[in-house]
């Protein structure tokens, strides 16, 4: 039998050639090491599966189990702006352009001087922007001022003023990232007003006690503004006085009178009538009708206009008559002792080649303007033109200036005799300009004065008390009070749209339980897709609403609202028709399988609750301030920090 055995083994040996592969096995070890592995893992794969398959599971249970794993979106992936500087290009010096420059002082910033350089709308947009200010200066400014004179300088000054202020709001708006503020902080500061009103519903029997209840229900929440109309009109002065260093000319704040003609002009006459008109019940019924309004958005029936610079033609100096006190560049050059003080004026901002460049470019014109010049002359003014571009065009020349790049190429082509004399002594006003203001304004440092009573100018349009809101929430100074907190959720923080949802369907719609745990599951697979398409979704809509006949339709609307006085007031009936009509609408929003979901009963209990809720005058108001303070610390990132309640 050995023997048997030991011949089968040979034979198997010859068939396989057992030897052969042993010997080619040590020498590739790797190859029949793979191979072996394969061989067992094909056999056993069924094994592994099973394995892995369980891991898997238990995996996603645990997944399943925590609140803080979301998958993420799968459709959309939104882009958020960047915040790291207003301005796109960086800050530009308004001496030589360059960003970052670390030759001239940093107050000398394009920005803080010319913020609307490169910023450009189309003209129908910077005609209806230039009304609305011209109406301001209109109904506010010239009823009194003409009584004083004829001389339109200072009035000329307020148009540049509010030019500035109108150019730097379009920068900064320009850098907000629109639909994430509002799907994040604004919508989570609407859910906390929508839990003060269904807590105060629950109190009160009839929606006519609902806003006091609400009031009284936001305790020390309730914003300062809602206190009183005096109180109102204290915040508004303070938020713009505020604001003043970032929406207003360099030094123009030390102007105390023009600061404060500002300051009471728009507060007093603009802003609250402009707070009171989107607080008025009417005013958010439309606004609700627009937002679900499923009609598609009527089209432009002409093509877009052309773009112009920003409120250009606005600012254009209106006065013919020239002060004896102003003085120019020549006056300034034959009087050698105001040439001295403004050389040392501009050798301290580091700018004194500004002024060479321009005695340059004066003597350069003199003999360009010869009617006779000889090939010898032409051939000394080209040298003299290359020896400008080199000295002040070229980016590494240490003496460049700013200038518009049309100049810059007219230079470097020799163009010289056509077009840039012209040019020239204009572009040269240009940059000196902000130094010519500051000069004058250093020149005359003014004494301190005893404080005194401010004045305020009352509003012709804006009455301070009205019908409607009466003397707003009507408390006495509310410093020393004890108020009962309100808590924005007790059971788990709320963040993003689909967490939002949630919590307006358990407390506004009473959904049943099934549904609140079918989207409690839900949450991890959908909250990131969906809050990821409400951006897109609210972004689009913006991007509809920004179309230039909209944008006008918007601006005539508020243009109307604030001066129009002659339009009639919607009548009670009228008004009662849009709110009819306002539920009606806010009832048939909600798919027929959402309804059927949560009961039809529950359906209009909660439409109910949120259309009395907007019905109520300071409950809008109360909601307006906060989104104002919202859109404040957004707009203005520099004011996050700071309490924005007035102090007496």
């Amino acid at each position: 039998v050995l023997k048997w055995f030991k011949a089968l083994l040979e034979s198997f040996r010859r068939a396989f050639k057992i030897d052969m592969l042993r010997e080619v096995a040590r020498q590739y070890p790797f190859i029949f090491l793979c191979a072996d592995a394969f061989y067992y893992l094909s056999r056993y794969l069924h094994v592994l599966m099973i394995f892995w398959s369980f891991l898997a599971g238990a995996v996603t249970f645990y997944c399943s189990l925590s609140p803080d794993y979301l998958v993420p979106s799968v459709f959309f992936s939104v882009k958020t702006k960047d915040k790291s500087e207003l301005f796109p290009h960086g800050h530009s010096c308004a001496v030589c352009g360059k960003n970052k420059c670390k030759r001239h002082r940093p107050a000398l910033l394009m920005e803080n001087y010319q913020p609307w350089l490169g910023l450009k709308v189309h003209s129908k947009v910077d005609a209806s922007i230039g009304e609305v200010l011209e109406l301001v200066l209109e109904n506010f400014v010239y009823p009194w001022y003409r009584d004083i004179t004829d001389d339109e300088a200072c009035v000329d000054e307020l148009r540049q003023t509010f030019r500035f202020f109108a150019s730097v709001m379009v920068r900064r708006a320009q850098k907000v990232d629109v639909p994430s503020v509002v799907t994040g902080k604004m919508m989570k500061a609407a859910m906390k007003h929508i839990e003060i009103i269904a807590k105060a519903n629950e109190k009160v029997k009839n929606p006519e006690a609902l806003q006091q209840a609400a009031l009284e229900e936001y305790g020390a929440d309730l914003h300062f503004a809602l206190r009183s109309r005096q109180d109102e009109l204290h915040y508004l002065r303070t938020l713009t006085d505020m604001l003043f260093p970032y929406i207003m000319p360099p030094k123009a704040t030390e102007c105390r009178s023009l600061a404060l003609l500002i300051r009471e002009v728009m507060t007093g006459s603009v802003f609250l009538p402009t707070m009171d008109f989107v607080a008025d019940p009417d005013t958010v019924n439309h606004m609700v009708l627009i937002f679900i309004d499923d009609t598609p958005p009527e089209q432009a029936t002409e093509p877009p206009s052309s773009l112009v610079p920003f409120l250009q033609k606005y600012a254009d100096s209106r006065n013919r008559k020239h002060s004896v006190l102003k003085l120019d560049l020549k006056t300034i050059r034959k009087q050698q002792d105001l040439l001295f003080h403004f050389m040392s004026f501009l050798k301290q901002e580091g700018a004194v080649h500004v002024l060479q460049f321009c005695l340059t470019v004066e003597e350069f014109n003199d003999k360009i303007l010869h009617p006779e010049l000889s090939d010898s002359e032409m051939q000394h003014l080209h040298r003299e033109v290359q020896k400008l571009y080199e000295t002040y065009c070229l980016e590494e020349s240490i003496d460049k200036i700013s200038f518009d790049p049309f100049i810059i190429e007219e230079i470097h082509n020799r163009r010289i005799f056509k077009s840039v004399p012209g040019k020239l002594m204009k572009e040269k006003g240009q940059n000196l300009e902000p130094f010519l203001q500051s000069f004058f304004i250093s020149c005359d440092s003014p004494k301190p004065r005893p404080s005194r009573p401010e004045v305020t100018i009352p509003s012709p349009t804006a009455k301070l008390y009205n019908d409607l809101y009466k003397n707003n929430a009507d408390q006495p100074d509310s410093t020393n009070r004890k108020y009962k907190q309100n808590f924005f959720m007790e059971v788990m923080e709320m963040e993003g749209v689909y967490d939002y949802m949630m919590y307006v369907g358990r407390v506004v719609f009473r959904i049943p339980d099934w549904v609140h745990h079918m989207m409690c599951g839900g949450r991890i697979l959908f909250k990131r897709t969906l809050e990821a398409y409400m951006e897109h979704y609210l972004q689009s809509k913006l991007d509809k609403i920004l179309q230039e006949h909209r944008l006008i339709s918007l601006i005539t609307l508020l243009r109307d609202a604030v001066f129009c006085e002659t339009n009639e007031e919607r009548s009670p009936e009228d008004k009662r028709r849009r709110a009819k009509q306002t539920f009606q609408e806010m009832m048939g929003y909600l798919p027929d399988m959402v309804v059927k979901c949560m009961g039809e009963e529950n359906q209009y209990e909660g439409v109910q609750l949120l259309f009395s809720g907007i019905q109520q005058p300071l409950l809008n108001k109360q909601m307006t301030y906060v989104l104002l303070d919202i859109a404040i610390q957004e707009l203005f990132p520099e004011l996050r920090m700071v309490d924005l309640t007035p102090t007496h």
